[in-house]
């Protein structure tokens, strides 16, 4: 794709709540713990969300990484009762050439999911980690833009000043080509606040069932994750795309990505949508009381 191209970007739309979802995620869980938080909520929530399928991603230049992230988005599948229910596909490395996508089947994965939708009935894909597989998508197949929407977990420093995030360090060639594209884009730049005590996920997590306790149990996994200066930055996506009511946002021009990971101004990309705030009490929330209807056990006392 040339650089100097403007491209026609559709402003996305979020659906009303009622509306069914359809949804794939582009995920790096097995890089961090808020991933599994994340995915939890999704697909415990089919009256909101159609679940597609998974794409798992790179993190962090480290050879086995794909194979961890996809090895834990089936067991959070598994530990919620829904093995085998939706493919959980593997990405490929970051992108080398800004024009050239990986081969491997994530991509296909995406290309063949979004092209079986329309734009009157756009797949929706979360990318909670790099971009490389949504790009790669993109870059196999540049139609697919008509069919999908794109909301990509990419929070910034002081907006509008730099792109500052491990999502986009770890591809930032291909976050250049999504903000350069014509792929409609939600750009969720927010929750490092969405924070929780340890005794709060003990009392109302660890008791719904095996996905609870594990939720729990993967908070507890060393001193940093049990901390209230823990976020769960990636939860919010979810929620937000579950419950718009949650968060609040903006329509703005989409800028260029330099090299330094500065916003760049002077030429803009069409049109997108930024989520500057998430409530955190009310996203919080919305996982307990999602978890607890599919399994109400009883609360562990909370002192």
């Amino acid at each position: 794709m040339p650089d100097d191209r403007r491209p026609e970007r559709r402003v996305p739309c979020i659906p009303a709540p009622g509306e069914r979802i359809p949804l794939l995620i582009d995920t790096d869980a097995g890089c961090e713990i808020d991933d599994q938080y994340a995915i939890a909520l999704a697909v415990h929530s089919p009256e909101r969300f159609d679940i597609q399928g998974f794409a798992a991603s790179h993190f962090r230049d480290q050879p086995d990484s794909i194979d961890r992230c996809a090895e834990e988005i089936e067991r959070v599948l598994d530990l919620s009762g829904m093995a085998g229910r939706w493919p959980v596909t593997k990405g490929g490395p970051p992108l080398q050439w800004r024009s050239v996508p990986n081969e491997c089947e994530a991509t296909d994965f995406i290309v063949e999911r979004a092209m079986a939708h329309t734009p009157e009935s756009p797949l929706w894909i979360v990318i909670l980690g790099g971009t490389t597989n949504t790009v790669s998508a993109y870059l196999t197949e540049p139609r697919i833009a008509e069919r999908v929407r794109v909301l990509f977990h990419g929070r910034t420093q002081f907006w509008p000043l730099k792109a500052w995030n491990n999502n986009v360090d770890i591809d930032l060639r291909a976050t250049q080509v999504l903000f350069k594209s014509d792929l409609p884009l939600v750009l969720f730049d927010t929750g490092t606040y969405l924070r929780v005590s340890k005794e709060e996920t003990e009392a109302r997590l660890a008791p719904r069932g095996r996905i609870g306790a594990y939720l729990h149990e993967i908070r507890m996994s060393n001193p940093y994750r049990q901390s209230m200066q823990k976020g769960f930055f990636d939860l919010g996506d979810i929620a937000f795309l579950c419950d718009p009511a949650l968060g609040e946002s903006e329509e703005t021009d989409i800028p260029a990505i330099g090299m330094d990971c500065m916003l760049q101004w002077g030429t803009t990309y069409g049109r997108g949508i930024r989520v500057y705030d998430i409530d955190r009490t009310g996203t919080w929330e919305l996982l307990f009381r999602t978890l607890a209807k599919h399994d109400p056990g009883e609360d562990t006392p909370h002192v």
